[in-house]
């Protein structure tokens, strides 16, 4: 017991040692010192940091194995230090190690380019149907960035995840060849073909019926339609066959005056159709659209020039009867 006291100890001491050092590197780089460095003292850093952390993890996993041990140590604000400082050092040394251009070498094309926003990204939150969105998205930003090495990507993947998939990975050492792990595990549990299209179909069947047929109801219910279809194909899905079940699903979700009206329309002979409903409610709306009265400024404004001119003449003709002291006969 004594031995496991002492150990404890003497890993706590070691581990607050490398703490402090870490701080005080992290302090030195400023964004003023980092950009006043030069190259090689930014390598020096750098590699320094990396083999601190390391000996800071070491210490932390020893500590958390011992059985009787109570560690109520933040990793995350040393992660935190960490992983800022070290961005900084990595972009400053991409920075200085491209090399200068000269006048001549100017290209035009480059700078002619219009910035565009920063692309935001949403939190994956474990929902099944928003995995391959997500991660396709993921892939095109961060994945596919060459400018990031593994322990950067693993980052930012850790900051995009919450709940459940977030929990998933967290307890990965922080390595480059833990994000290889990460996205496996993540696909693991989350690219999962059956549930995403259990998903979706019950996106289709929980549509909101339409109770009020309006030119802006039914195009609320075509563009949520498609975009369900449109998933459930993505997920390479034959579902030519399909039509008569979303028929079926669709037609029971419509007003009774919509529902007649299709019914009317279609042609009795032929096969029913998802694209011809569709087609059928995109005309029903446009038609509303048309129908809709359209009053102009101008014309707002005449009503009411003629309301006030209405107005004031009521008024004089009733102040004209009383100054001659007549009465005013009610109709």
């Amino acid at each position: 017991m004594a031995d496991a006291k002492e150990a404890i100890r003497e890993l706590r001491s070691n581990r607050g040692y490398v703490k402090a050092s870490i701080t005080r590197l992290c302090g030195s780089c400023t964004d003023s010192d980092i950009e006043a460095m030069l190259l090689p003292n930014l390598k020096v850093k750098l590699t320094k940091l990396e083999s601190l952390f390391t000996e800071y993890e070491g210490f932390s996993k020893k500590l958390f194995f011992l059985s009787d041990s109570s560690d109520d140590e933040d990793y995350s604000v040393v992660e935190g230090k960490y992983f800022s400082v070290m961005a900084k050092l990595q972009d400053a040394i991409e920075k200085k190690n491209v090399p200068a251009k000269h006048d001549d070498s100017y290209d035009a094309e480059s700078c002619s380019r219009t910035k565009l926003p920063t692309i935001q990204m949403s939190c994956f939150q474990g929902e099944y149907s928003e995995y391959q969105p997500f991660i396709s998205l993921f892939d095109s930003l961060i994945h596919r960035d060459k400018h990031l090495d593994s322990l950067q990507k693993l980052y930012y993947l850790r900051s995009y995840l919450k709940c459940e998939p977030y929990d998933l990975i967290k307890n990965l050492p922080l390595s480059n060849e833990s994000y290889l792990k990460a996205r496996q595990l993540l696909d693991d549990r989350y690219n999962n073909k059956y549930k995403i299209l259990n998903e979706h179909i019950a996106q289709l069947l929980d549509l909101l019926p339409l109770s009020k047929s309006t030119s802006a109801n039914i195009r609320s219910f075509v563009s949520s339609t498609k975009q369900i279809i449109a998933a459930i194909e993505n997920l390479n899905n034959d579902i030519k066959y399909w039509d008569p079940i979303i028929l079926c699903i669709l037609t029971r979700k419509l007003d009774t005056y919509t529902a007649r009206a299709y019914q009317m329309e279609r042609d009795d002979n032929m096969e029913p159709k998802v694209k011809d409903f569709i087609e059928f409610l995109e005309k029903r709306a446009l038609a509303m659209e048309n129908a809709e009265p359209t009053t102009s400024k101008s014309s707002k404004v005449v009503v009411n020039v003629a309301a006030q001119k209405t107005s004031a003449n009521a008024c004089l003709y009733y102040s004209a009867a009383i100054s001659a002291g007549g009465r005013i006969a009610v109709k």
